[in-house]
C-alpha cells in the first residue's frame, strides 16, 4: 500500500468507522469514477475508451449480434432479408423517437451511412465503412443497402461499428463533431449533459420504445465523473463520492476489499499479445530467424503470467491463437509452444547465440506488469531483455514506424468479435511485423466469404501458421476488475460475452 494511500485510508477511516459510505441508492443514481476526460460520446469521432460503456447503450444500429446465440438480431430494424453477396434488405421499426423527440425513419439511415461514404467526409476508422456502395430507401421504413463487394463482416460491420444518427440534428452542424456532445440516440439512456469538468451525466430515457428484451436501464441516472488521479478515486469510493471503479489494479482490489467494498471481474475482451518482428523492420534483425522466436515463446510461462498477473487468472490458461473462441471463425488446431525453457536454451545456441543477446521489449502501462514478467523469464534462458514503457501515443507512433523488435500489445476485440476482424487488425497496415504471402492470401479470401463455416476453414490453417512460425504470442483476456459499493451489482450483458456497458449495473 503506497504511503498517500495510506494517509488518505487512516484520515478516512477515522470517519468513516471502517464503513462503506452510503451509494446514491436512493436518488437512483449510480457514479462511476472514470480515468480519462470524454470530450465526446461518438464512435465516429473518438475510438474506443471509457465513453464506450456509455455510447453502448445511448445509440443502436439497426442490427446487434447475440453473442450466446451466435445469431444477429434486429434493433432499429425489425427485420432484415439478405437478397444476395452484394444487398440486404432491412424493414424499419415505425415507433421509434430519438431522444430529442424526432420521429425515426429510413432518411436517418441513408443520410448516417451517406455520410460516411462521402469521399469528402473525415471520420475516424474511414475503412471501416467504405464497403457500402449506396444506400436505396424503399419506403418510410424500408431501405436496401448495397455493398462495394461481398463481404464477409457486412452485419458484424452494421451491428459493431455503425449507429444511426438523426439526420435532421446532425445535419444541421457545422462542426459534425458536435454530435457527440449532444448526443441524440434512440437507446435506451439519454445525455443529460458532457462536460469536461462535470463528466458525463446519463438518465434513463423514459421513451424507449425499442428492443426492450436485449437492451434495458435498470439505474436512472449514471454519472460518469472525470478523477484521473487513481488515489484520489480510491479516496472518493470509501467516502462515498462515487460507487464504481473500473480497471482497478490487483493490488488495488486488496486495499479496498479490506475496506468494505466489492471486487467483482468482468471479460474485457481485449486481447493480450507479443509481436515479434519477423520480416527486420526494426533496426535489431534478431527476430528473424525463427528459432529465436521459437525459443521466446518457448521461454515464458504463459499460464503462470495468467494465473497470476491476470485479474480473475486463477484458475485460466493462455490463449491459443491470437482470438477468443466466441469470435466468429475462431478454429484454430495448433496451439502456440509449450513452455520448454531448456529447448530454448538449445534454439538459441543452435540459432548462434550460446550466450544470449540483448532484448528490448517495448509496452504502455497498461501492460507493463505483464511485460516485466515476460523480461524477467526470457532473462532466466539469456534473452537479456529489458522493458521500456511508453506513453501510448508514443508507443502507437513508434509501433507503426516498424520501431519495434518485440512488444507487448492489445487489441479490444469487442468492436467486432470477429477473426476477420483481427485479421485487419494484425496484418494490414502499419502494424504488418511480418509480411506473409499466404496469410495475406487467407485475408484477400476471408473478407469475401459470407458464410462463416467456410471462413473458419480458411483462416485456420492461417491461425495455425501464425502458431508455427512462432509470428505472434498471444497471451490472454484482460479483463476488467472493477471496485463497487456493496450495494451495486454488475449483471450479465444481455448480447456480449465479453463486454460491460452503463446498462448492466443495477442496485441490489
Amino acid at each position: 500500500m503506497s504511503a498517500r494511500f495510506t494517509v488518505i485510508v487512516a484520515a478516512v477511516l477515522a470517519l468513516t468507522v471502517a464503513t462503506p459510505a452510503l451509494a446514491q441508492k436512493a436518488k437512483d443514481t449510480l457514479r462511476i469514477a472514470l480515468n480519462d476526460l470524454v470530450p465526446v460520446i461518438d464512435g465516429y469521432t473518438l475510438g474506443a475508451g471509457e465513453g464506450a460503456m456509455f455510447r453502448a447503450s445511448i445509440y443502436q444500429m439497426l442490427i446487434a449480434f447475440d453473442e450466446r446465440g451466435e445469431k444477429f438480431v434486429p434493433v432499429l430494424a425489425k427485420s432484415f432479408t439478405r437478397v444476395n453477396d452484394v444487398t440486404i434488405e432491412f424493414e424499419l421499426r415505425d415507433n421509434i423517437k430519438f431522444h430529442n423527440g424526432n420521429a425515426f425513419d429510413a432518411s436517418d439511415v441513408k443520410y448516417t451511412y451517406d455520410f460516411l461514404i462521402d469521399p469528402a467526409t473525415k471520420v475516424l476508422f474511414k475503412g471501416r465503412y467504405t464497403f457500402i456502395k449506396r444506400v436505396e430507401v424503399l419506403g418510410p421504413y424500408k431501405v436496401r443497402i448495397v455493398m462495394q463487394e461481398p463481404s464477409a463482416t457486412d452485419l458484424g460491420d452494421l451491428a459493431y461499428q455503425m449507429p444511426v444518427y438523426d439526420a435532421e440534428t446532425h445535419g444541421k452542424l457545422e462542426d459534425k463533431g458536435d454530435y457527440g456532445r449532444t448526443a441524440v440516440g434512440t437507446g435506451p439512456y439519454r445525455m443529460v449533459y458532457i462536460d469536461r469538468n462535470k463528466g458525463i451525466l446519463t438518465e434513463r430515457y423514459d421513451g424507449y420504445a425499442g428492443d426492450t428484451q436485449n437492451f434495458r436501464a435498470p439505474i436512472r441516472y449514471v454519472h460518469g465523473v472525470s478523477i484521473p488521479d487513481r488515489q484520489t478515486q480510491k479516496a472518493q469510493l470509501i467516502t462515498g463520492g462515487v460507487d464504481v471503479l473500473r480497471r482497478i489494479t490487483p493490488d488495488d482490489a486488496k486495499e479496498i476489499a479490506s475496506s468494505g467494498f466489492d471486487s467483482p471481474i468482468t471479460p474485457g475482451g481485449i486481447l493480450m499479445y507479443v509481436t515479434l518482428d519477423a520480416v527486420g523492420r526494426s533496426s535489431n534483425k534478431i527476430m528473424m530467424d525463427e528459432r529465436v522466436r521459437k525459443a521466446f515463446i518457448m521461454a515464458v510461462d504463459r499460464d503462470l503470467i495468467v494465473q497470476t498477473l491476470v485479474p480473475g487468472g486463477k484458475d485460466e490458461k493462455a490463449l491459443d491463437a491470437i482470438c477468443f473462441k466466441p469470435h466468429q471463425a475462431c478454429m484454430p488446431s495448433r496451439a502456440p509452444y509449450p513452455y520448454d525453457p531448456a529447448q530454448a536454451k538449445r534454439l538459441l545456441a543452435e540459432a548462434g547465440y550460446p550466450n544470449g543477446f540483448d532484448l528490448t521489449l517495448h509496452a504502455y502501462s497498461q501492460v507493463k506488469d505483464i511485460a516485466e514478467a515476460i523480461a524477467g523469464a526470457l532473462r532466466q534462458v539469456g534473452i537479456r531483455a529489458s522493458v521500456e514503457s511508453l506513453p501510448i501515443s508514443v508507443y502507437v507512433k513508434k509501433r507503426s514506424q516498424g520501431e519495434f523488435t518485440a512488444f507487448v500489445g492489445t487489441y479490444p476485440t469487442t468492436s467486432q468479435p470477429d477473426v476477420a476482424n483481427i485479421w485487419n487488425f494484425f496484418f494490414s497496415g502499419d502494424r504488418d511485423y511480418w509480411h506473409d504471402d499466404f496469410i495475406n492470401k487467407v485475408a484477400e479470401e476471408g473478407s469475401r466469404e459470407i458464410d462463416v463455416s467456410k471462413r473458419a476453414k480458411l483462416y485456420t490453417p492461417a491461425l495455425d501458421r501464425v502458431n508455427e512460425l512462432a509470428y505472434v504470442m498471444p497471451i490472454a483476456d484482460l479483463p476488467v476488475q472493477w471496485a463497487v459499493h456493496r450495494d451495486v451489482a454488475i449483471l450479465p450483458n444481455l448480447l456480449s460475452i465479453m463486454d460491460a456497458t452503463i446498462s448492466d449495473f443495477a442496485w441490489k
